[in-house]
């Protein structure tokens, strides 16, 4: 049983991985991220344990076995930096950096070593392992090959570990990011990829400990059938979410983009009278034209609106106002949410809604955060402060 449920994952991983990359290479917007999204994805076909059996002693099996031992090491420490990229390119603000020569660093030492088994007789590449596990002397050069060969495995997980750290780090400032830009987040926010490091930081922990200590000993942490159905489960994950996920703090579309691009002037260039009028338009915008409703409301779309470039409005929102562009007009829907609650008997998810939030949970989160209740609560409590009945709707 278990020893079909390993073919299966063996069989369905190769297929996922290869359609996705299809499907990543396919799309037409985001170029960056997508691309990347697709070179993921093909490393993980490549490292994949693909269910084909081949007789080394053929010319078919001979270069069949030197593809898997040149790429699998490569490919494998390559995932790790490759996967941090597609991070930084759905984080980034502005155009992309070269990234710096140190990420690739282990993925050339472990080109160099695959190249070199590869290119090894098969006798001599089938015998270096069999013989350092019974004892047998083997050649300096050979000996020092395969301390270099293991040590890749420790280095590749712990290398996960690392970019995992890095990549929490990315996500944290690129939120607080969001709430200079957007008024409603949380499409935006990337928490899957938090739960996909947690799973890949699971993974890569207990390879680590089953390649540094358990493996020499015999030992292993992870069953076979369990790496098997981990590997998959993330790919499965990455693939549902990232095949469409945008990038986040690059503007809707072409024309907010020129909007964008032609308010970059220097902050001193903004007076305190021009920030205090730019002020009283935004407050206008909101209490007059209750611009806030819309669960869409960006700030290239409010830099439309009201003919203001985009740096102008968040350096008068943050120097002037004193809030981000989330707070300030979330402020004005949880001030809308309250009215409603006292004097209208819609039910929370339709006050939410009407007032711009996407969702009652974000509704809920801001309005608690804001006020210190939740929205039935400050109903029930305002009710029972005029005098009517406190078991009224609350929705």
């Amino acid at each position: 049983m278990i020893d079909q449920f390993e073919t299966i994952a063996d069989t369905a991983l190769p297929v996922i991985a290869l359609y996705s990359a299809v499907l990543a290479f396919g799309q037409t917007r985001f170029h960056t991220s997508s691309r990347l999204l697709g070179c993921l994805f093909l490393l993980v076909f490549i490292i994949s344990p693909l269910p084909l059996r081949f007789d080394e002693n053929t010319l078919a099996g001979h270069v069949y076995s030197s593809l898997v031992w040149g790429l699998f090491a490569p490919a494998s420490t390559l995932l790790a930096p490759l996967f941090y990229f597609y991070v930084l390119a759905l984080t980034r603000e502005g155009p992309p950096r070269r990234p710096s020569i140190r990420h690739f660093i282990l993925p050339a030492l472990a080109a160099v070593a695959g190249l070199a088994m590869a290119l090894l007789p098969v006798a001599t590449r089938n015998g270096l392992f069999s013989a350092a596990e019974t004892g047998t002397p083997l050649p300096v050069a050979l000996s020092v090959f395969v301390v270099i060969w293991r040590l890749l495995g420790p280095a590749t997980f712990a290398l996960w570990l690392v970019y995992v750290v890095l990549m929490y780090r990315r996500l944290t400032g690129y939120r607080k990011r969001l709430c200079d830009l957007y008024a409603s987040t949380e499409r935006l926010e990337l928490y899957w990829i938090n739960w996909l490091m947690g799973m890949v930081a699971i993974y890569a922990l207990l390879n680590l400990v089953d390649a540094a200590l358990l493996d020499p000993l015999g030992w292993t942490v992870v069953p076979v059938a369990i790496d098997r159905l981990w590997s998959l489960l993330i790919v499965m994950v990455l693939g549902v979410w990232g095949l469409r996920q945008r990038p986040g703090l690059v503007p809707p579309d072409a024309a907010q983009a020129r909007t964008g691009e032609s308010g970059k002037y220097e902050r001193s260039a903004l007076s305190r009278e021009m920030q205090q009028r730019i002020a009283e338009k935004l407050t206008a915008v909101m209490t007059d034209e209750r611009l806030y409703r819309d669960a869409n409301l960006s700030l290239w779309s409010l830099s439309q609106h009201i003919g203001v470039a985009p740096n102008y409005i968040s350096q008068t929102l943050s120097e002037t106002l004193g809030q981000s562009f989330y707070a300030f007009v979330n402020g004005h829907r949880i001030g809308a949410a309250k009215r409603l609650l006292v004097s209208e008997t819609q039910t929370v998810l339709e006050i939410a809604y009407d007032v711009g939030f996407n969702s009652k949970s974000a509704f809920y989160t801001s309005f608690r955060r804001m006020t210190g209740q939740t929205p039935a609560a400050f109903r029930k409590s305002q009710r029972t402060d005029d005098g009517a009945d406190p078991s009224g709707t609350s929705g």
